[in-house]
């Protein structure tokens, strides 16, 4: 008797150990990469910019996949020290905060660059957002910033959601040099039109602390004397001190970590919505996820 009960239980764990193994074959490559993949990933220090001002600091992640030469350039602006003492010079409500080196004789020597508005799509590990979009025909994220695709145009590329770090130019695609504006609300319809290449990771109610301008008075630069605030500084984290130097991390994808944050934004479940609110999701409404690493 007491076999034969053994017996059962061996081939009860054994059937139970074949349904595990059936279930695990049933998993696909992406959900086993989600599984495995570490919840945060850490911001190379040769893509934070750290700008000081009165308010306090806006970090800054650049994008050198997506805009490389944009990138690299504004990297060695702030490198040679070209920003410091600089204002931003035209804050328009709603619109951007825009800075940099207000007079031609200034830009003039450095070289304009050709647009990064959009580029092939990539094999970069894209993450739709789930629901439909208004300005493109899908649209997620790409390490935490905020991308649209189109398969007919063959093309992905950054948006304009608030907080991204774009390249002001004139009427040339190709014009942009050494002004750069900073996204104070959506502004969608800029998107493949100008070249965005970074993003505020941390910092932004500084960015909406700064003096505005009137948009209807020469579109928005602060007018003499007054002065828009300044730049006090800013640096690129790889050269600082490793002792002082800030760490920041922002949530990995794909990650069930990182899904489970969309679907909190999604769905609204709290007792507080009497009214429950549609299943939906804008791509500039929800912020990924970021977090300042412990010193």
């Amino acid at each position: 008797m007491r076999s034969l009960v053994f017996g059962a239980l061996a081939l009860s764990i054994m059937s139970a150990c074949q349904a595990q193994e059936a279930i695990e074959v049933q998993l696909t490559e992406d959900e086993i990469a989600s599984a495995l993949a570490p919840d945060w990933r850490d911001v190379s220090p040769e893509n934070l910019i750290l700008v000081e001002t009165v308010y306090g600091d806006i970090v800054i992640e650049l994008n050198a996949d997506f805009a490389p030469n944009h990138a690299n350039q504004f990297r060695q602006l702030v490198r040679d020290d070209v920003y410091n003492g600089t204002r931003f010079y035209r804050v328009i409500d709603a619109f951007v905060a825009q800075g940099g080196l207000q007079e031609d004789e200034l830009i003039e020597p450095y070289p304009t660059l050709e647009n990064e508005n959009d580029r092939p799509i990539s094999d970069a590990a894209f993450v739709p957002l789930g629901n439909a979009d208004l300005f493109a025909p899908v649209v997620g994220h790409i390490d935490g910033f905020a991308v649209g695709r189109s398969e007919t145009l063959g093309s992905e590329w950054l948006l304009h959601c608030p907080g991204a770090l774009a390249m002001a130019r004139d009427n040339d695609p190709d014009s942009g040099s050494t002004e750069f504006y900073i996204v104070l609300d959506a502004q969608r319809y800029l998107d493949r039109n100008l070249t965005v290449f970074g993003r505020v990771i941390d910092g932004m109610q500084y960015v909406q602390k700064l003096k505005r301008g009137v948009r209807a008075i020469e579109s928005g630069v602060i007018q003499a004397p007054e002065q828009g605030d300044e730049i006090m500084s800013m640096t690129v984290a790889a050269d600082m001190a490793a002792a002082i130097r800030p760490a920041y991390r922002v949530q990995a994808m794909p990650t069930q970590a990182f899904e489970d944050a969309k679907t909190a934004k999604r769905v609204r479940e709290e007792d507080f919505f009497y009214r429950k609110p549609p299943e939906m999701l804008d791509i500039c409404g929800f912020e990924v996820p970021v977090r300042k690493a412990p010193e």
